[in-house]
């Protein structure tokens, strides 16, 4: 009987998984066409920053606004305002001057061929060839329907590389929408020692469809201990918030005119 048993698990947790990575399949194609309609989006995000007292009570310590705009074709962070309030001329000088630099480096960047987005240290295909994944059922998010897949390093895998290392640092759970077949939302804790977040430390993501079309991230939370060397920070949490979605043509990005 108990044989029987095993035997009729390992038959569901084998299901599991082709179902998982059926879907993740799935996946990796819509997020493509749904990157590139994201990409066509500025917004602005609202940052607070809290740490937590002896009893464990988060204090919120500072916010921050960044316009999410296109510098040289590629997404950028412009500081605009602190705690609710426009920053001061000298340092609104300073972030345009950062802005410049920004401009000028990715220009050059450019026209040497080295010009590229940044590569996610997850993507859809290391979930696929570096994970293993299980469909744990479903979950509503923001109404809609979500599939709930939880992806674990695969157990004996050695990382090739410092790709790897940090890929197989997070164990991950995605919530990806039914009907669309992209992220609704993310979880992705820390287990490994490869990264500046100790383990334990989470990054959560929530994803919105703006106008019917794209779909962008809309509230973030990143709780963590974070270390630089043997130097260990207070345990932090930062929320995010993001609003005022506008389409924008990416191809007529903020270009800065080079110096004379």
């Amino acid at each position: 009987m108990r044989l029987l048993t095993l035997l009729l698990l390992a038959a569901a947790c084998g299901s599991s998984a082709q179902e998982a990575d059926g879907i993740i399949k799935r996946l990796a194609e819509a997020q493509k066409q749904n990157d590139s309609l994201a990409g066509e989006y500025t917004y602005v995000e609202q940052t607070a920053h809290f740490t937590y007292d002896k009893a464990g009570h988060p204090n919120k310590d500072s916010t921050e606004t960044h316009d999410i705009i296109f510098v040289e074709g590629m997404s950028y962070r412009k500081l605009t305002a602190r705690n609710g309030e426009p920053l001061k001329r000298s340092e609104a000088e300073k972030e345009e001057k950062k802005l410049q630099q920004t401009a000028e480096e990715r220009r050059k960047q450019r026209h040497a061929g080295l010009f590229h987005a940044t590569v996610s240290t997850a993507s859809d295909e290391d979930l696929l060839a570096l994970f293993d994944n299980r469909l744990l059922g479903e979950e509503e998010i923001r109404g809609r329907k979500a599939w709930v897949i939880e992806s674990t390093p695969r157990s004996g895998h050695a990382p090739a590389n410092d790709h790897e290392k940090q890929v197989l640092s997070f164990r991950k759970k995605l919530w990806i929408d039914e009907a669309d077949n992209v992220r609704a939302k993310t979880l992705d804790t820390v287990i490994g020692e490869h990264l500046f977040l100790k383990p334990g430390s989470t990054v959560t993501w929530e994803y919105g469809k703006i106008d019917g079309a794209a779909w962008l991230p809309v509230a973030g939370v990143l709780d963590a201990h974070l270390q630089f060397a043997k130097f260990i920070k207070p345990y932090i949490r930062t929320e995010y918030a993001n609003s005022q979605f506008q389409k924008f043509d990416v191809k007529s990005t903020i270009t800065m005119e080079p110096p004379k």
